[in-house]
């Protein structure tokens, strides 16, 4: 999981522009979306993002673009609710979930939905090949 304090996270009014800098300067493929008291409401990947821009790539000039990045809002293009898992979800789990509902990531939350990290796909491959050894209590 990447804990909280390593996402990028973003509000529902904030401007698709504000997207193209995260997506463009950070190595993520998702930023939840927060509400004010950060519980997740809602998630946008680079793909959302860019098939909300692909109409207006081709035919729009460069200043158009640029209107439609700072008009368009993460609200228009998040997918909620969000699938998230509890911190104490297990790893078999999690992947059953993204199998199961054909998404690449799961926001990890407390009871009270407040965002505590992101796994990925690459988080569950990632402890299939390193499992951690189990304590001999």
């Amino acid at each position: 999981m990447t804990p909280k304090n390593r996402l990028v996270t973003t509000q529902a009014d904030a401007s698709l522009a504000s997207l193209r800098e995260i997506f463009g300067k950070a190595r993520f493929q998702h930023v939840p979306v927060v509400d004010s008291s950060q519980r997740i409401i809602g998630i946008v990947s680079v793909k959302d993002y860019f098939k909300e821009l692909s109409p207006v790539m081709d035919s729009a000039t460069d200043p158009a673009i640029s209107l439609f990045l700072r008009t368009r809002k993460v609200h228009q293009v998040m997918v909620s609710p969000v699938i998230s898992v509890l911190e104490n979800c297990s790893v078999k789990q999690a992947a059953a979930l993204l199998l199961q509902h054909n998404i690449s990531c799961l926001p990890v939350v407390n009871p009270e939905k407040h965002l505590l990290g992101l796994v990925s796909w690459k988080d569950i491959l990632r402890a299939a090949l390193n499992p951690t050894p189990k304590s001999s209590a």
